[in-house]
């Protein structure tokens, strides 16, 4: 993959603070909060969506909540695939690979080995987005320009786990150094 087009890191923090800075403008115009949003919320969103549709569970009150407050995290969901979508055409970098390899070099190319993998880590990304009360969106990018303790605490957290996975998955190259 060629790595020429990477935006430089400097460039793309002031982005995204700038883009920060601009959804707590949006949020509070829109719907007159100054909390920051998240992604885990746009998936709150849709399950709820579901959940509305069983006479069972419409009445609940978490599913009146996401139904109520998190439809603008839907559409950030939205934007985050069209605008990924659109960078990669624009930059000429979007490579299809069904085994990244990274992941071939030093686990072979067993593509059930790496859907079973990625499924177990969806999993338990969920369940930490939960815990966390958000996902990294929320709580690093949003939590920490808040300079809020609890998201400092999940970033660290994040941070530590992201390591001790690589450590984990990677045993072989961390040896090597």
């Amino acid at each position: 993959m060629d790595n020429s087009k990477e935006w430089h890191w400097f460039k793309g923090g002031v982005v995204v603070s700038l883009l920060s800075m601009a959804t707590y403008i949006v949020f509070q115009a829109i719907e007159h909060r100054s909390y920051p949003f998240g992604v885990t919320s746009g998936f709150g969103y849709v399950a709820a969506l579901f959940g509305s549709l069983f006479d069972s569970l419409a009445e609940k009150t978490v599913i009146q909540n996401y139904l109520s407050k998190a439809y603008l995290e839907f559409f950030i969901l939205i934007g985050l695939i069209l605008g990924g979508y659109t960078a990669s055409k624009l930059n000429k970098t979007r490579e299809p690979e069904t085994i990244p390899s990274v992941w071939k070099k030093y686990h072979g190319d067993n593509i059930y080995l790496r859907l079973v993998v990625v499924f177990v880590g969806g999993i338990l990304l969920g369940l930490g987005a939960g815990l966390a009360a958000g996902c990294t969106t929320g709580n690093i990018l949003q939590g920490w320009a808040h300079l809020s303790l609890g998201s400092i605490v999940a970033g660290m957290s994040f941070f530590a786990a992201a390591v001790t996975t690589a450590h984990l998955l990677y045993k072989s190259v961390w040896r090597k150094k």
